[in-house]
């Protein structure tokens, strides 16, 4: 993946330093340069007006996204509190049908021309990233709320495991900012600035996930297989909140590329 990165970004800049005439058929707009260097202040002169509402868009379902974030947390800090708990898993249930109403609309938006059909398949790649990142939340509150209801013979704490989910949703809130960023700026720079800062993100998530469950398989003797399972699950749904973000990033560096080249 990085080594496909690093390809893309050399043929951006390339793209970005070539002082020849440079065209852009594909979407029939300002195309020509002669003489000039395309930098990356110049990037936003691409989108039209149909680009720019999708990247608003995509920003809205991720600032829904953020919300549900924060809400995760506290339901974790609040070790599974029965009324809170319902609230909250109530709260995303709605977050994550109002993330589905953006994505649907702003999809009918693409595919009925709004957008050059250059870039179509990636920014409809780049709508299903970002309701998925809702969506994965929307599984974690579910899976909190199931285990909340189980009563346990021994006096067995969470603590340490609720800790470490804590540590990844700090790091998903934090790739949440970036990708919100991500998606306002005009600096083509700045953009694969951010999606490298969300691939470190990701990846110190994954180091946690992995100990998690080195952890969690060196004390499976001892533990309940509901609880074996919950924390397993717990940790998966982290993991797969991060990986979409960073999926995120990478499709919308290559839309940059797309209009770009």
């Amino acid at each position: 993946m990085t080594q496909m990165i690093n390809q893309v970004e050399s043929g951006l800049l390339k793209c970005m330093c070539d002082t020849k005439l440079i065209s852009y058929a594909p979407i029939n707009r300002l195309a020509k340069w002669q003489g000039t260097v395309l930098t990356p202040r110049k990037f936003r002169s691409f989108f039209v007006v149909g680009e720019k509402r999708i990247f608003h868009e995509i920003s809205r379902i991720i600032e829904i996204a953020s919300k549900a974030n924060t809400i995760m947390t506290r339901m974790i800090a609040e070790g599974y509190t029965a009324k809170p708990l319902t609230d909250a898993i109530q709260t995303v249930t709605l977050l994550e049908k109002e993330s589905d109403e953006v994505a649907f609309g702003v999809s009918e938006g693409v595919t009925s021309g709004a957008v050059s059909p250059n870039i179509l398949d990636e920014l409809l790649e780049s709508i299903q990233h970002a309701d998925n990142i809702v969506d994965q939340y929307h599984n974690l509150s579910r899976e909190l709320g199931r285990m909340s209801n189980v009563t346990f013979e021994n006096s067995q704490t969470d603590d340490e495991w609720n800790d470490m989910f804590a540590s990844m949703l700090a790091l998903a809130g934090k790739a949440l900012s970036k990708l919100e960023k991500l998606l306002s700026t005009s600096d083509v720079t700045e953009i694969y600035e951010m999606r490298r800062e969300i691939q470190a993100l990701e990846e110190q998530g994954d180091d946690i996930k992995d100990a998690g469950f080195d952890k969690l398989y060196s004390v499976a003797s001892k533990l309940n297989y509901l609880r074996f399972f919950h924390y397993s699950e717990v940790l998966h749904t982290c993991d797969n909140i991060l990986d979409e973000c960073e999926d995120l990033s990478d499709t919308i560096v290559s839309v940059v590329t797309s209009i770009l080249k």
